[in-house]
């Protein structure tokens, strides 16, 4: 509904800061749900890496939230919202503006004497003049203060997003570390397994020689070696992608990973069992609900701004000056000047342009309350799929785990068989390749449980408090303008 000037705004002219915009900006459309933890059950969220109980990994993890690049830009951001916010502040305070001035022409004690030219009243030569001028706008309709919370609702969205990157930043660093261990114990696997294929090509070639094996036998035992060998390339592939990661992550070059990392064959386990959280919870933590609220609030705050175009603005204003025709004159009474008294601002015939930023405005909310809706359920939603994956992950592992203890039983009774002639070497072969196929997929879930163990921390939005200030070094000027150089340019 478009707003109109009415009588009201002379009331509003008594009271100091009058808003037209909404007091407060609207609530989620969305359901929320009940909270049904107290505090204690979410303890070991904030640092949820730790739980691994990997001293090495913490410090990872540190030195990420400290040094990482991502992480640098947000804070830079954060900085440039907060700069924005004190501007916005001094525009309730009042601006003063100094004048000098200097030059040569004619002057005269009035018009009509500079009409008649009459030249004995024209005085001609140098003329100097300085001026001090005071100005503050009266926020009689609420523009400044809803500049002001606009700019500050920008800051605190700043402030979120920086949050929301460091429980990024956490989550990957974690990942990437324990991707790298596991991928150094799939790698040992694998090596194991190839070893213990060789021997059973070896032996099929011995009881061939004997006359005890056929050549088949020779044949599907050389395929198993070849299959377990072409395993090992994509792993040693994932693990350097992971290590890479972990660097990149840690503000370094990408081949400067921490040598433990390199050197790590055991991923680390949970040390203690995965903290409780509701969705509520879970939503008052999520920075990134955090910042589409505040975004919400920014956008509401400037449809105050908007409407206040609809009325006039209001100055208070006071100077004092003084002009002379030689610079030691500035002393004599009639060469300075004073005034005081308000200045009445209003865009009257352009009103429909205000209008037109209001229906904006109007428009921005609408947008930034559906963002905030779309925050909440992405969060619900990525939160019940990070458990479901979590509780399906666990429960593969622990099938697979049981299947290899069950092959590994099964290779041993048939190389007992066949030493004692009551079974084939084909027979040992299929239990040779099933033991090794199982031992390879347990070994996989063992770190598909680690990637859903580190998305439902992610989740649960664990990880940006009490985290270490970002380091925002200097730039250095002279390095980054080589960059900037054409290739004509010499380089010195």
């Amino acid at each position: 509904m478009p707003i109109y000037p009415r009588p009201a705004w002379a009331l509003c002219a008594l009271l100091a800061g009058c808003t037209l915009g909404p007091d407060q900006p609207p609530g989620s459309t969305v359901p929320l749900p009940v909270s049904g933890l107290d505090m204690h059950a979410e303890q070991g969220l904030d640092q949820w890496w730790q739980l691994y109980r990997d001293p090495e990994l913490n410090a990872a993890v540190q030195e990420a939230l400290s040094q990482n690049r991502d992480l640098r830009m947000a804070a830079a951001n954060l900085l440039q919202a907060r700069a924005l916010l004190r501007e916005t502040d001094t525009l309730r305070q009042p601006a003063t503006q100094v004048t000098a001035r200097a030059g040569y022409g004619s002057t005269a004690d009035d018009q009509l004497e500079a009409a008649l030219q009459d030249s004995e009243r024209i005085r001609t030569g140098s003329r100097y003049g300085v001026g001090l001028d005071v100005q503050w706008e009266a926020d009689l309709f609420g523009r400044l203060h809803g500049l002001a919370d606009a700019a500050r609702a920008d800051a605190e969205a700043a402030r979120a997003a920086e949050d929301g990157l460091r429980v990024v930043v956490a989550a990957e660093t974690t990942r990437a570390w324990l991707q790298a261990c596991s991928y150094g114990q799939r790698l040992q696997v694998a090596g194991e397994s190839l070893a213990l294929v060789e021997q059973g090509r070896a032996l099929s070639a011995q009881l061939y020689q004997a006359g005890a094996a056929v050549t088949l036998d020779v044949v599907r035992a050389e395929g198993l070696v070849g299959q377990v060998q072409a395993s090992l390339p994509p792993l040693q592939a994932g693990r350097q992608r992971a290590l890479a990661e972990l660097a990149v992550l840690l503000g370094r070059p990408p081949g400067d990973a921490p040598a433990v990392a390199k050197a790590c064959h055991q991923a680390p386990r949970l040390g203690s069992p995965m903290p409780q959280s509701d969705a509520l919870a879970m939503l008052r933590r999520r920075p990134d609900v955090s910042q589409a609220e505040r975004r919400l609030a920014a956008a509401t705050a400037r449809i105050g701004v908007a409407r206040a175009d609809l009325y006039p603005r209001v100055s208070l204003g006071a100077g004092v000056y003084t002009s002379a025709h030689q610079p030691s004159g500035f002393d004599e009474r009639d060469a300075s000047v004073w005034q005081l008294g308000p200045l009445l601002s209003w865009s009257l015939p352009n009103l429909n342009a205000a209008r037109a930023r209001i229906a904006q405005a109007d428009a921005r909310e609408s947008a930034a309350l559906a963002d905030f809706d779309r925050s909440i359920l992405a969060a619900l939603k990525e939160q019940q799929q990070a458990l479901s994956d979590y509780q399906a992950a666990l429960q593969r592992q622990d099938a697979l785990h049981l299947a290899a203890e069950r092959d590994h039983q099964a290779l041993h009774l048939a190389g007992l068989a066949r030493a004692a002639g009551a079974s084939s070497a084909l027979d040992y072969l299929d239990a040779q390749r099933s033991a090794v196929r199982t031992r390879a997929a347990a070994a996989q879930a063992d770190a598909a449980v680690i990637d859903t163990q580190v998305l439902v921390f992610k989740a649960l939005g664990g990880g940006w408090r009490s985290a270490p200030p970002i380091v925002l070094p200097p730039p250095k000027r002279a390095a980054a303008n080589l960059f900037l150089r054409t290739s004509d340019e010499p380089v010195p």
